[in-house]
C-alpha cells in the first residue's frame, strides 16, 4: 500500500505541474496545427488509447513476478474497424472522432522452473466489440469515452497438474459477459479516468461475485532525460460479502517509439484479487518486471 501511495502522490504532483504548464501555454498553442503540437513519446492508432495500468487492456508482452516466480504472458489486440477519421494519419489530431472496433486478448499464467521451463497453469480468453468517441476541448485538453461488450472465459492447463495428471484444484466453469464503460479526461500529458464494469451474465461459481465493479485511474507520460510513463488503476471487487480494492501500478521507459506502437521496459505492482478466472477469489500481491508493446 505504501508503494501505491508513493506512486499516486507522484502522479498527482506531476499532473498538477503539467496542468499548470498547459494552462499557461494554452493560448500560445491554440493556433498551432496538429502537426505543430509537441510530440509525445507514444501516439496510439486507436481513438481511445488503452489504459496503462488496468489489467484487461490490449497488450503484447510479459511480466516476470519476482515473489511468486510466476510469468504472465499477454497476447491481445484491439482495432478500430470503422472510424470517422483515418486513425493512423491523424492519431495526434484533436478533431472529434467516433469509432467501432473489436477486441481479442489472452492472459496466461506460467510457472517458472529450472532450465528455462515455463509450464502453463491457466489461460483466460477475452473477446468482444467496442465503441469509442473522442471530443476535443482545446489544444491540450480532450475527453474520450469507450464502451465494450465482451465475453471472458478461463481454463486450467496441464501445467497446473501433478505428476499423475490430476489438477491441483478442482476446475469449474468460469464464463461471463460484461459491459464496461470508461470516461477519460486528458490534460497535456496527464489522463484521469473513471467508470466501471457491469456483469451481465455469470455462470454459477463456487463463491458469488458482485455484479458492479467501479474503476478509477490516473496516468502520466513525459521525459526525465528519456521518455517515460506511469499509471495507477484501482477497481473495487466483491467476492461473497467481502469487498476489496484491486490496485495495479505500472511504470516504464520507452525503448522504441513509433507512431502507432511502441516497445517499453516496465515495472509492475499488483495487489488484490487475481485477474485469472480460475483463481478469481484468491489474492495476489507481487512486483514484476517485463517488456510490453503499447498500441
Amino acid at each position: 500500500m505504501r508503494a501505491v501511495g508513493v506512486v499516486l502522490t507522484f502522479l498527482v504532483a506531476v499532473g498538477t505541474s503539467a496542468a499548470q504548464d498547459a494552462s499557461s501555454a494554452g493560448d500560445a498553442s491554440s493556433d498551432l496545427s496538429p502537426q505543430d503540437q509537441p510530440a509525445i513519446p507514444h501516439s496510439s492508432s486507436l481513438i481511445f488509447r488503452p489504459l496503462v495500468a488496468a489489467a484487461l487492456e490490449p497488450r503484447v508482452g510479459f511480466q516476470y513476478q519476482l515473489g511468486p516466480r510466476k510469468l504472465r504472458l499477454d497476447i491481445g489486440y484491439s482495432a478500430d474497424i470503422w472510424s470517422t477519421r483515418r486513425a493512423v494519419e491523424n492519431a495526434s489530431s484533436p478533431a472529434n472522432a467516433l469509432a467501432f472496433g473489436v477486441d481479442a486478448f489472452t492472459y496466461t499464467r506460467l510457472r517458472s522452473e529450472a532450465n528455462l521451463k515455463f509450464p502453463v497453469e491457466t489461460v483466460d480468453y477475452m473477446f468482444g466489440i467496442n465503441g469509442t468517441y473522442a471530443l476535443a476541448i482545446s489544444a491540450t485538453r480532450s475527453l474520450a469515452l469507450r464502451v465494450r461488450l465482451s465475453h471472458i472465459s478461463a481454463h486450467l492447463a496441464d501445467g497446473y497438474a501433478d505428476s499423475s495428471g490430476r489438477f491441483l484444484q478442482r476446475p469449474f466453469v468460469y464464463s461471463r459477459e460484461f459491459l464496461d464503460a470508461i470516461v477519460a479526461h486528458t490534460w497535456a500529458n496527464v489522463r484521469i479516468y473513471g467508470g466501471g464494469t457491469v456483469l451481465l451474465q455469470v455462470k454459477e461459481l463456487p463463491r458469488s461475485v458482485g455484479r458492479i465493479i467501479p474503476q478509477l485511474g490516473v496516468e502520466w507520460c513525459g521525459s526525465i532525460g528519456f521518455p517515460v510513463f506511469a499509471g495507477y488503476d484501482v477497481r473495487v471487487v466483491q467476492i461473497d460479502r467481502v469487498v476489496q480494492p484491486v490496485h495495479s501500478v505500472q511504470a516504464g521507459v520507452y525503448l522504441l517509439a513509433q507512431r502507432t506502437a511502441s516497445v517499453a521496459l516496465c515495472g509492475y505492482y499488483y495487489a488484490g484479487y487475481s485477474i485469472h478466472g480460475m483463481f478469481y477469489d484468491q489474492r495476489d500481491e507481487y512486483l514484476a518486471l517485463g517488456m510490453q508493446v503499447l498500441f
